[in-house]
């Protein structure tokens, strides 16, 4: 069989842009230089900081540090610089370029069904070596249904993994199967474009197999039962607190990491971030107060960082439930919200509004840009529907609802902070203005809300979600019925089709169409969830913190490896 070898070049800096960053006083440095344009880091050479840390924030608690059951950013950033994935997605002079990572070379078969990946030496933090075992184990423990993975869906184009992921096979016979220690080998039902994007995922995570049998249920929920395969090792978990990295002195590139530190410190609340980047505790922090950002623009000692990231803001629905089931009620809800009016109010104007569910940026195959060649399907919704109380009124003579008053929808917030309030009146207002209902708010914090969303325990949901790889396809199988990643207990047949026969679509423009009408289906016929912007990175970042990447997607795959500080 005829092999196309696949190899790139190990590149890139790296951050989870999501977060904030926090920091310390000034230091003195030593006579040790960065070497960033090995890594893509910045140009030239630097001198270091004697003192290698970065203090950053999570904005909430990590679900769990298991990758076979996480579903969220904040234990993803952690995961990231903890776990060596197959591949990482790498940012050079603005580029993506996937590199070796876990795996030193890869290989395809002529028909693209058959991945070798060849695996590097490379140790866990508690001196056990690391084999295709613990990849085999990762992947096939994400597919097992007795696991309830969140990320499960990622692994649909192996062999097998549907059926396996129903039940209706055995997990032993899912396509992927360790032909040695340091060999790899994963076979595809049929050929996906995207593959490769699929391998940082946390769905294809090393996991020690030892260890999950050891811990059991509280695998992942305590630093003692975590071990590291990446740049860094956790050291310390005070939950609700704060989480401590160290460098990762077993890991197979150690000596490319410069950083001997990460503090994350867990914290919920906008101000206390504002001032800690204001006071010099912090390195980097998300803004969008425009009284904020005209206190940093008078800084010199620090940069505002803006770039546009595959992420979507929203709302969504518990089909299940007796009124938001009702498809007319979800799009009054839906179209009664002034996009631009919302952007403003909410995010200062830093974002752009959403009338679709692909995001800008993300490119479909060859075809170029998904948003610059299918309209939004909201826009069509909205042109048809000038009124959305005709809407209401329709749903409710449906529901058999004659009063306003009598209908009674409970919102679910996943933050308690302040923003997440200010939010939440805001869509209260709007609603009452212009439906004439009264929406009921709850605040939970993101573990307790996460919890009630996949039990099915909520009416509307409020969430947000970054795009794990470069395909309308991050975007739209989410939805997919087999999904437990935005829990709306929607099902529809063709919708779930059109995405089975895009991932098995060779054809770019047809895959195109086949991701138009699935998009048309979410959103203008059912509406199943609200899209209300695509999200941009606004941030300030200290001149001191270096190695940060800006771009669109490896700022979400890269991690802190390549970061360090010079003149702080």
């Amino acid at each position: 069989m005829k092999l196309k070898k696949v190899l790139a070049a190990l590149l890139a800096c790296a951050m989870v842009a999501s977060f904030s960053a926090c920091g310390g006083s000034e230091g003195e440095t030593s006579g040790e230089t960065a070497t960033p344009g090995e890594s893509g880091a910045a140009a030239g050479e630097e001198t270091l900081d004697a003192e290698q840390y970065a203090n950053l924030v999570l904005s909430n608690e990590p679900s769990s540090m298991d990758p076979g059951k996480s579903s969220d950013v904040y234990s993803a950033s952690i995961m990231v610089d903890t776990l060596e994935p197959l591949v990482r997605l790498e940012d050079i002079s603005g580029e993506s370029v996937v590199a070796p990572a876990g795996a030193e070379s890869w290989e395809t078969s002529e028909d693209g069904l058959t991945w070798t990946f060849h695996l590097r030496e490379n140790t866990w933090s508690d001196g056990v070596p690391v084999t295709a075992k613990d990849y085999e184990y990762g992947i096939k423990r994400t597919a097992d249904p007795n696991t309830g993975s969140p990320n499960s869906f990622f692994l649909s184009p192996l062999v097998n993994a549907d059926a396996v992921m129903a039940g209706e096979m055995s997990v032993d016979e899912l396509g992927v199967k360790a032909i040695d220690d340091k060999t790899l080998e994963i076979k595809l039902s049929h050929p996906t474009p995207w593959f490769l994007g699929l391998t940082y995922q946390k769905a294809m995570m090393p996991v020690r197999q030892d260890l999950v049998e050891k811990y059991g249920e509280t695998f992942g929920a305590e630093q003692e039962s975590l071990v590291s395969c990446g740049p860094f090792k956790v050291t310390s978990w005070t939950h609700n607190s704060e989480m401590v990295l160290e460098k990762n002195e077993s890991y197979w590139d150690k000596d490319t990491v410069k950083l001997n530190t990460i503090h994350y410190s867990i914290l919920t609340d906008e101000n206390a971030v504002l001032n800690s980047l204001d006071n010099n505790s912090v390195d980097q922090a998300g803004v969008i107060k425009k009284e904020w950002m005209e206190r940093f623009n008078q800084r010199d000692d620090m940069t505002y960082v803006t770039y546009t990231q595959p992420k979507v803001q929203f709302l969504h629905f518990n089909v299940n439930d007796p009124v938001v089931g009702n498809v007319n009620i979800r799009k009054a809800l839906s179209l009664s919200i002034d996009r631009n009016d919302f952007n403003e109010v909410i995010y200062k104007g830093v974002n752009t509004p959403a009338y679709g569910w692909i995001p800008p940026t993300v490119v479909s195959g060859t075809s170029g840009e998904y948003r610059a060649q299918v309209d939004e399907p909201l826009k069509k919704l909205a042109e048809e529907n000038p009124d959305p109380k005709v809407l209401l009124q329709k749903g409710m003579e449906e529901l058999g609802i004659a009063n306003p008053a009598d209908l009674h929808i409970t919102m679910s917030v996943s933050g308690t902070d302040q923003w997440n309030r200010t939010f939440a009146e805001y869509l209260q207002q709007v609603w009452s203005k212009n439906l004439g209902i009264n929406v009921e708010m709850e605040f939970y914090e993101w573990a307790t809300f996460d919890a009630n969303v996949h039990k099915g325990d909520y009416q509307v949901g409020t969430m947000a979600w970054t795009m794990d790889y470069n395909d309308p396809m991050g975007m739209l199988e989410l939805l997919k019925s087999s999904s437990a990643s935005i829990v709306t207990n929607w099902v529809n047949e063709e919708y779930d089709s059109l995405i089975d026969q895009a991932t098995q679509e060779a054809d770019d423009a047809k895959r195109l169409e086949l991701y138009k009408r699935a998009e048309e289906i979410l959103l203008y016929e059912d509406c199943v969830v609200c899209p209300n912007v695509y999200m941009n990175v606004s941030m300030y970042r200290y001149n001191y913190l270096k190695g940060v990447p800006t771009n669109t997607f490896t700022t979400y795959s890269q991690g802190m490896k390549y970061a360090y500080t010079s003149g702080r």
